[in-house]
């Protein structure tokens, strides 16, 4: 399980000092950053405090069917009171009149009963301030930082000692952990063996009992340590083949067993396990402790992780996308700028500076990381509601809508990202672009599914129809040549150009789906800062000049357009019209890809002169990622020709 949506309005009494508490399309490990005293602490301790009194999903629909139930009957009440009213107006005897007034009062009781009723009801079938990716009847999460490494060595206590120590790891929290953790073990394993023995008169249900703890804490054990546990002739419990007292586990080993026997103990589910680790900076070591979240992360597929934090290293090790910033207890996304945690943290400009200069090695580091960056697959990402591209794209639909409704495809959809920053819109301006356009999405990959359609319901109310992963079910539902707009946000450069002819020819399933004068909109960030592996030979970026090389587009074509958000020449959308893309062919394809690898050249060569500092370096990186990427491209083009 997973909190997907947090909407706690802010505490009338003001007593916890925090404001309004609204996170949305939280991501499987959530990141809150912040200097010490801003309000991580409360902040966390507030969701979890409130997400314990989430409504479980059998009281929801018991409490949906009690509003049917009640809502039913008042009318009833409602309708026996004007009956009992026009009765006494022909009524004359005192003790009639007074009967049918006491069942008028008695009628009017139960209406407010039952209002009363209807207002409990709904405020459980209403619940809405922490929403989760699926209904439960235990919204569990486990608190967990151990505070230390030192496991206290239980074989040489005596018996009575070993079962002491193991039932403090039953109380809540973590503080028992390290004395207990391997007592608990030890406790665990010898009720198994005694109840499992032949000669053992313990109960079938104790043995069972006995059975099943033993079992599940060896699979737990199993699956966060990759060993068994096993038993010594002399009945002591071992790891890895050793007594425990002599495993010499590692630090992050010791954290995990103690993990373990925290699941173990609060009986919860792997598969719904939400972690809740404050500040783990304050007691262990970064490397320590992102070794641990990330093998969790790894064995907890369907669970979360929550970590309140000050650690750059810890933060660094995550996206960016993971990151939420607390400044005076207020908490709001940091995604693509963390350096608002970073000032939080150090202080200044300055500050940051210098901890880039002493991480980066400026220059060199920066082309490395750029290269070593490419050689992995790209990410699908989420972004605010104020990111430039999604602005772009949103002025260029509304300016292409006029008063007719557009049927859009939005190809390389991703997680909804679009339509996602679309529904987070002020009332007034989602409505006015929700009804000038009919979206749907197309991915070529289901990666990202869930996300994506969890976005469209939002904006729709369902997804259906609207979410697509091959262009024959896509046309078995909308016709060919019925589309106004095809929106590719950062996507083309993830195409390998021996698709391209196949996609935007006449018959290619980018022209097929456009209507005669419909539009292609590329938008593309034409210096992406992280490197990556699109395809076999990496990705590229083409801009204005390789875009008009590839379709034939001349200075007569103007209803070729192009706007530069930020004016810099990063940030362009491209407004492609139809005619235009199926003028692409092999030759075409060549020359673009040859400007775009004279032009990186250039780039390089010019870079070289500038000064040596982390910026150019990234620059450095990329442009020599887009000169090899197309000379890894034209070698095999023109080798198959």
């Amino acid at each position: 399980m997973r909190i997907t949506k947090i909407d706690i309005p802010k505490s009338q009494d003001s007593n916890d000092g925090l404001e309004s508490i609204k996170m949305d399309r939280l991501n499987k490990i959530v990141l809150i950053a912040g200097k010490n005293g801003a309000g991580k602490t409360r902040i966390l301790n507030k969701i979890f405090n409130t997400f314990s009194l989430k409504p479980k999903e059998s009281q929801v629909n018991q409490e949906t069917k009690n509003l049917e139930i009640y809502k039913k009957q008042i009318p009833a009440y409602e309708q026996a009171i004007v009956g009992a009213e026009e009765q006494i107006k022909s009524m004359t005897e005192p003790a009639q009149i007074t009967s049918l007034e006491r069942d008028i009062a008695n009628y009017k009781k139960q209406i407010t009963d039952h209002q009363a009723y209807i207002s409990n009801s709904e405020k459980v079938t209403n619940w809405n301030l922490i929403e989760t990716s699926n209904k439960s009847e235990n919204y569990s999460f486990v608190r967990f930082v151990p505070k230390s490494l030192d496991l206290k060595d239980c074989n040489t206590f005596p018996k009575s000692q070993i079962i002491s120590y193991a039932s403090t790891v039953d109380k809540v929290g973590v503080n028992s952990l390290p004395q207990g953790t391997y007592a608990k073990i030890q406790v665990i394993q010898d009720r198994w063996f005694n109840s499992t023995h032949q000669f053992s008169d313990t109960s079938e249900e104790e043995k069972e009992v006995a059975v099943q703890d033993y079992n599940r804490l060896k699979d737990i054990i199993k699956i966060f340590l990759n060993t068994e546990v096993t038993r010594t002739i002399n009945d002591e419990a071992t790891l890895f083949g050793f007594p425990m007292g002599q495993s010499n586990l590692s630090d992050g080993q010791k954290i995990l067993l103690q993990f373990c026997l925290a699941i173990y103990s609060q009986q919860s589910s792997l598969s719904d396990l939400i972690l809740v680790l404050d500040e783990p900076e304050n007691h262990l070591h970064p490397s320590v402790i992102i070794e641990t979240i990330e093998r969790i992360n790894n064995c907890v597929s369907n669970g979360q992780v929550w970590i309140a934090t000050h650690s750059i290293p810890l933060l660094a090790h995550f996206e960016p996308s993971m990151l939420w910033y607390v400044d005076n207890n207020k908490i709001s996304h940091a995604g693509k700028i963390p350096e608002k945690v970073l000032h939080s943290l150090l202080g200044n400009e300055e500050e940051v500076a210098r901890l880039q200069d002493f991480i980066s090695l400026p220059a060199q580091y920066a082309t490395s990381r750029y290269a070593f960056e490419s050689l992995f697959e790209p990410k699908a990402v989420l972004t605010g509601t104020n990111d430039t591209q999604s602005l772009q794209i949103r002025t260029d639909l509304l300016s292409l809508a006029n008063d007719s409704k557009l049927r859009i495809l939005d190809y390389g959809a991703g997680k909804g990202r679009l339509i996602s920053n679309i529904t987070d819109l002020d009332r007034e301006n989602q409505i006015k672009l929700l009804d000038s356009i009919e979206y749907i999405a197309f991915d070529k990959y289901p990666d990202d599914k869930e996300y994506c359609e969890s976005s469209l319901i939002k904006a729709y109310g369902n997804c259906e129809k609207r979410y697509y992963n091959d262009f024959n079910n896509l046309f078995s539902n909308y016709d060919k040549n019925s589309f106004d707009v095809i929106i590719m946000c950062n996507v083309l450069h993830e195409i390998d150009p021996k698709d391209w002819l196949s996609l935007f020819q006449e018959d290619g399933n980018i022209s097929n789906c456009l209507k005669e004068n419909g539009i292609l909109l590329l938008v593309e960030d034409h210096q992406i800062p992280i490197g990556e592996k699109a395809y076999q030979k990496g990705f590229l970026v083409l801009d204005t000049p390789q875009l008009k090389d590839l379709f034939k587009i001349t200075e007569k074509d103007s209803d070729f357009t192009f706007t530069d958000k930020r004016g810099d020449g990063r940030l362009k959308a491209h407004q492609i019209p139809k005619r235009c893309l199926i003028q692409i062919d092999e030759q075409t394809r060549l020359k673009a890809i040859s400007s775009m690898s004279e032009t990186a050249k250039e780039k390089i060569l010019g870079i070289r002169e500038m000064d040596k500092n982390f910026k150019n370096g990234k620059l450095h990186g990329f442009w020599t990622q887009q000169f090899a990427n197309a000379q890894l491209n034209l070698s095999e083009l023109t080798t198959k020709r």
